[in-house]
């Protein structure tokens, strides 16, 4: 690789963790707005405590929470549900992951492939997410928080987990933290593989429409990010493997 390759590559990765840490202000933003406009029987000071604690714990994932409540709070807006209802979503979908505290490091930390017993114990976050989440109150945004952490990695075709669940079986919240929690790991950077560009992650969702993701919360998703610039800047691997003389 040439120098101004190098440099090219450097820039593009500088850019994509600046872009990050402006999703992450964003979320801290929108969540603060919350915590102003009243007073919420769960304190999102302890919640976002959580959070914080579960990305310290990889730092190649840091961020991933918030940003999956940001894409999420992004595709419920576009969908036209209302304000209120989009703000309560937004602290469901930042949970979404807490059961991740309850998976050991060796499994959560690995940098290879999981073997059966790995996956076994890294797919129970979902469970123990809704477990934990299960002592919310009030009653209906517990319901909605757990079922946000029990079921975000279901499929539309049955092929998903914990349950298996199919179709309109999933709970329609989980199925939009289903399509922002598969981008954000796509588009993310890991030890032992670059993320794919945005682009490629918003055309890898289009691609499992129907098969992974409700179509109705993919469509929302693709003219969401198309409104956001999503679709045309932010290729950072493309600028790392281009070809410069």
């Amino acid at each position: 690789m040439s120098d101004l390759q190098q440099l090219l590559s450097k820039i593009a990765e500088l850019e994509k963790r600046n872009h990050e840490l402006s999703l992450m202000l964003e979320s801290a933003y929108e969540l603060r707005s919350e915590m102003t406009e009243q007073q919420h029987p769960v304190s999102m000071s302890v919640i976002y405590s959580l959070v914080l604690a579960l990305d310290s714990r990889d730092p190649y994932t840091a961020g991933h929470s918030s940003r999956v409540a940001l894409y999420s709070l992004w595709i419920a807006r576009e969908l036209g549900l209302p304000e209120e209802e989009c703000r309560h979503f937004h602290r469901a979908a930042i949970m979404h992951d807490i059961g991740k505290i309850g998976v050991p490091d060796r499994v959560l930390l690995k940098s290879d492939s999981l073997n059966d017993e790995e996956f076994e114990i890294m797919i129970s976050h979902t469970v123990i997410g809704a477990r934990i989440l299960s002592r919310m109150e009030p009653e209906e945004r517990m319901l909605q928080a757990t079922e946000v952490a029990k079921y975000h990695h279901e499929k539309m075709d049955g092929t998903g987990y914990p349950e298996g669940l199919r179709g309109d079986n999933i709970p329609f919240f989980a199925r939009i933290v289903a399509v922002a929690d598969a981008f954000d790991a796509m588009t993310t950077d890991r030890p032992y593989a670059k993320g794919r560009s945005y682009r490629e992650g918003v055309d890898e969702i289009i691609r499992c429409k129907g098969s992974h993701f409700d179509p109705v919360v993919v469509e929302a998703f693709e003219s969401v990010m198309k409104k956001r610039g999503y679709l045309e800047g932010h290729h950072h691997r493309h600028l790392q493997e281009a070809d410069v003389d």
